[in-house]
């Protein structure tokens, strides 16, 4: 009986309530980082929906596009990185609108795109300004 009231191999109540509450904290952690994960899966699926409106108001279906609106004249534009320059650009934009559900609140929300255009010109291939 003397040797197993001296028997020290056991885990003491302060292990054990250290061991608990490391769990307690491990766990508190993982619910915190889940619930974030959820929250950012809603707002990607709510950017990914809006972004699916636009475009659609920029590409409608039917086979008509969209009307781009000229922005400024016929420019040239030089890239330094490469060293050369792109003759007759003009910068178009068009405007589309999405109906934007979040939160739970609907609300129609505008959208300018921009887009460089270049006309084709009519040279043969490997001639002109097209040559490489």
């Amino acid at each position: 009986m003397k040797k197993i009231l001296q028997n020290r191999r056991g885990e003491t109540i302060v292990e054990v309530v250290v061991s608990f509450m490391l769990l307690l904290m491990f766990t508190a952690m993982f619910v915190v980082s889940l619930r974030y994960a959820r929250a950012m899966s809603r707002k990607a699926e709510t950017l990914r929906e809006t972004a699916y409106a636009f475009c659609t108001g920029l590409y409608p279906t039917g086979g008509t596009g969209p009307s781009w609106q000229t922005e400024s004249g016929k420019e040239s534009l030089r890239f330094s990185f490469d060293q050369f320059t792109v003759d007759r650009v003009q910068l178009q934009s068009v405007e589309t609108q999405a109906q934007v559900t979040e939160d739970g609140t609907t609300k129609e929300e505008k959208h300018t795109f921009h887009r460089y255009y270049k006309e084709p010109t009519a040279t043969t291939p490997g001639t002109g300004d097209n040559a490489q």
